[in-house]
């Protein structure tokens, strides 16, 4: 009795930990989505997936046992109707005798047993259905019934937007859900039923009485093939609206062919469809097949000419391209601008090949102070190497940003310190405790100036080593921990615990370290029944077993940024490039925008998996404390005030974000990029040109080691034109489209995004006129190339194992003009210890280029000028200079280079004469 006992006991036990585990996945989540305050982004997709999930549980349900249970009274009814059928199966049926003589011959199953069975197949099938449904619908089900108007009407069904991108995808879910249930059924009743011997044919299939089908079967299917012709007849109403994304021609969205042919057809063949339905109910009541077989083959003949019809017409519009689609490729051209923001860019005209003289240049000084000498690229091997301190610290990123330092608005590059547990791995100090409890988060940053190189040629880090050193005024640190970072994915656990009785590691002083208990406002209590749960959730017994534990500590889960932000808000996507802010209050957080999206808005050009984006939100995240913010900055787009009406509470207006937050959002690059992209082509409002493509542009290329890539927008300080003041602004430049016989490298325009104020998210298009050739990046590259003298000092440096390293190539317009400077950096074959230093400056004005070895571009630039404007025609009778070969640049070294040099050179020749004097 004891031993029965112990056992129902053990299995109790096994089964509650069985169901702790279970729930342990639903319970963490709920913790950490509760603990970050946003429990109802964690309640809103259970009770939506649970209501639609029992909906469509029940009418599966009813569909499949209410067919099942039709088939099994019609089987019966075909017994009665064909007796001769079972006894083809004599060993396996019993016979039985009736009153009135006769034999039946059934299934030695009974009623109830045959319910059964269909009730459990129905309810299995039922819930694959339902779950299936549940994953793929809840979404599109609370978009339906949130649906936000866009205030804009489709022109050919006059139909607000909103229905295409909340209202399309909901009816088409349900109405593809129900035909293929319905049709699954249809084809395996088709199949058994033919199977089984009861449906036969006899003589000429055309003719009436060749199909012999029961009547309990014709009466099954008349109903069933009825219900699917009316789902096909509204499948078919859905997919005319479906025109708004085809591309059965030259334009995106409807064209003539959909409008004049496939509107037209979508509509035939819901009547026809609808007539076919009406015949299927016919068919109960009368005993004629003719009454499928001919509606039905209608219905194929009307879709294969319309088909046919519709490949005619635009074999004709081909001929006639132009003129037939000219309304529909002004109605392309608006709703793809509309859809990608583009509407509002502002078109302005700038010279492009005004003569740049040394006034303009001082008439600059903010734009030539912010000029980017300092590459991302080097600056992050140079930040590694001087300002990683130990081995598991980490640069991940270089961010790039304003702040007013000393008074100046200057654009800095920050990269954050992280701890990669990748490196305390592979040293063999990835414990248990090392991972989770010890090394637990970054320390700080470090920054420069975009400008400013040292003597030695490295960045100028304004802040610096550990604690934060700040050599500036506008940047100082107060809290520089980073729990929470780009870094921070804990691939090994998943977690870190705060708050125990191993100290964390903060940073190292003279012989040891100094240590820090965290005490942050997030992290889930490691106590009580929270403690069990997060052992089954991480399958872990440490937290039970490991002493440093304590009921104050708390676990931080989803530490990386993105994956916290993600997990929060899957519905939007984010930005490729969080970057760090140094608040005011001397904490660290980190920015990500937001995007709001579909891939449904009509008529819109696609950009990979999307036709509308909008840059609605920025996420604030707290690097030490973890706490996430939604701010909405743009509260009248749709597809935002949709999710907000799902998920109400979770989205903060613009105004509630700190003031010193406010002055470092940006305009985000990955959107930049789509805009850039979709304008290559729609910059072209005008059809005739548009069609024609005579005005289709490229992203301007840019040398990239042995090969030629596109250039990256990039961020810089500058007085755009007819402009008072600098700004922060992110720019690219644009080429024409080149073509088969020819590059063309030229620029032709160049867009800039606007960043401070209430000029924040401005985008101005600057074009150049079409009659003059201004230089493109790609373009100044070649003449670097093609300079004997400058590619002759380059082969030079790259001899004896050292690497070249030619920085992005700035293209800066000042005053009507373009100015390009091109950093110079070598890197030592040490590949262990190599720091790449910057070694020249190259700049250019139009067709002019000179290289100065120099880590100062006044110096660069004062060369090139001669200090007072252009270069001087020499005096009569003065040597010429050594200018490679004929119309090349000269390269020119400044003047205290030179005497530095010749001091060099005059101190060997006295240690020589020494050394000498000696022997």
């Amino acid at each position: 009795m004891k031993k029965f006992n112990l056992l129902h006991i053990f299995a109790i036990l096994i089964l509650l930990l069985a169901a702790i585990k279970i729930t342990s996945g639903f319970y963490v989540d709920y913790l950490w989505f509760d603990d970050l305050g946003y429990r109802q982004l964690f309640t809103t997709p259970i009770i939506a997936k649970l209501l639609i999930g029992v909906l469509s549980f029940i009418i599966f349900f009813l569909i499949l046992f209410g067919m099942g249970f039709i088939t099994y009274k019609t089987y019966q009814g075909a017994n009665q109707e064909h007796p001769g059928f079972w006894s083809r199966f004599p060993s396996f049926f019993k016979k039985q005798h009736n009153e009135n003589g006769t034999i039946d011959i059934t299934p030695p199953v009974n009623k109830k047993f045959v319910i059964l069975i269909i009730f459990l197949a129905s309810l299995f099938l039922s819930l694959m259905l339902a779950l299936q449904t549940v994953q793929s619908g809840w979404m599109q089900l609370l978009q339906f019934f949130n649906a936000t108007p866009f205030g804009e009407t489709d022109p050919i069904f006059n139909m607000d937007i909103s229905f295409f991108v909340f209202k399309m995808p909901f009816y088409s879910f349900v109405l593809n859900s129900l035909t293929s249930s319905l049709t699954l059924i249809l084809l395996a009743g088709v199949f058994f039923f033919s199977f089984s011997g009861l449906i036969r044919i006899k003589g000429n299939i055309f003719k009436r009485g060749s199909l012999l089908i029961p009547r309990s079967i014709r009466r099954f299917w008349s109903i069933l093939i009825g219900v699917l012709f009316i789902l096909f007849a509204l499948q078919r109403i859905i997919a005319m609206f479906g025109v708004v994304y085809a591309q059965t021609g030259y334009v995106y969205g409807a064209g003539y062919s959909d409008v004049h042919v496939t509107i037209p057809l979508s509509i035939a063949l819901a009547v026809v469809a609808l007539i076919c339905g009406v015949a299927s109910f016919i068919f109960f009541f009368k005993n004629d097949h003719r009454l499928l077989t001919r509606p039905i083959l209608f219905y194929l003949l009307v879709g294969i000419a319309g088909t046919g019809v519709l490949g005619l017409v635009q074999y004709t519009v081909n001929n006639n391209e132009f003129v037939r689609e000219k309304p529909y490729i002004e109605r392309e051209i608006k709703y793809t601008r509309m859809a990608y923001g583009l509407e509002d860019v502002i078109d302005k005209e700038y010279p492009g090949t005004e003569t740049i003289t040394w006034e303009h240049i001082q008439n600059n000084r903010s734009t030539i102070e912010n000029v980017r000498l300092n590459d991302p690229r080097p600056l992050k091997t140079v930040l590694s190497q001087n300002q990683g301190l130990r081995y598991y610290y980490y640069f991940n990123d270089i961010d790039i940003d304003r702040y007013l330092i000393d008074d100046k608005y200057r654009q800095v590059f920050l990269s954050t310190r992280e701890i990669s547990q990748k490196s305390l791995t592979e040293e063999d100090a990835g414990t248990f405790v090392n991972l989770t409890m010890k090394f637990t988060h970054g320390y700080g940053l470090s920054a420069t100036l975009a400008n400013e190189i040292d003597e030695s040629g490295y960045a100028r880090l304004i802040v610096k080593n550990i604690p934060p050193q700040s050599l500036v005024q506008g940047i100082d640190i107060q809290e520089p921990r980073i729990y929470f970072g780009e870094l921070t994915t804990d691939p090994q656990y998943g977690y870190v615990i705060g708050n125990t009785a191993a100290k964390e590691f903060d940073y190292p002083e003279g012989n040891s370290n100094v240590e820090n208990v965290y005490q942050g406002s997030t992290g889930l209590e490691m106590a009580g029944i929270n403690k069990l749960f997060l052992s089954a959730y991480f399958n872990t017994p440490r937290f039970y077993i490991a002493r440093e534990i304590n009921n104050d500590s708390k676990l931080l889960m989803r530490r990386n940024i993105v994956e916290r932000v993600s997990t929060l808000m899957p519905y939007l996507k984010y930005d490729q490039d969080p970057y760090i802010v140094v608040g005011e209050d001397g904490k660290l957080y980190w920015m990500l925008d937001a995007y709001s999206h579909s891939n449904r808005f009509p008529y819109s050009a696609p950009a990979g998996d999307v036709n509308y984006i909008r840059n609605s939100v920025k996420v604030v995240i707290d690097a030490y404390h973890g706490t996430v913010d939604f701010y909405a900055f743009d509260p009248d787009d749709p597809v935002l005030k949709t999710v907000s009406a799902i998920f109400p509470g979770v989205f903060k207006d613009a105004d509630t974000m700190p003031d010193f937050l406010k002055t470092h959002i940006r305009y985000p690059e990955d959107l930049f990029n789509i805009q850039s992209r979709i304008l290559l082509n729609f910059h072209v409002t005008n059809p005739s040109v548009f069609y024609n493509r005579e005005d289709t542009w490229d992203i301007a290329k840019k040398v990239d080691g042995a090969e030629t890539s596109s250039t990256e927008p990039y961020y810089s300080v500058m007085k755009l034109p007819d402009e008072a003041e600098s700004e922060f602004v992110l720019t690219l430049p644009f080429t024409p489209a080149s073509r088969e016989d020819r590059d063309r490298n030229n620029m032709v325009a160049w867009l800039a995004a606007r960043n401070d104020g209430k000029n924040y998210g401005q985008l101005v298009l600057y074009h150049m006129p079409k009659n003059v050739e201004v230089q493109g990046p790609l373009m100044i590259d070649s003449m670097i190339d093609q300079n004997t003298t400058i590619a002759g000092k380059l082969t030079l440096w790259g001899q004896g194992g050292s690497e070249i390293i030619r920085g992005n190539l700035m293209t800066v317009p000042i005053d009507g003009g373009f100015i390009y400077v091109e950093p110079i950096y070598i890197k030592a074959a040490q590949q262990g210890t190599s720091i790449p230093q910057m070694q020249a400056i190259v700049f250019a004005v139009d067709k002019k280029i000179i290289m100065v070895e120099t880590n100062s571009l006044d110096e660069a630039i004062r060369e090139f000028f001669g200090q007072k404007g252009l270069p001087e025609e020499p005096a009569p009778g003065t040597p010429e200079p050594d200018q490679g070969k004929p119309g090349e640049p000269q390269v020119v070294q400044p003047k205290e280079s030179i005497l530095k040099k010749l001091e060099i050179l005059k101190q060997q020749i006295i240690e020589l004469e020494e050394e000498i004097k000696s022997m």
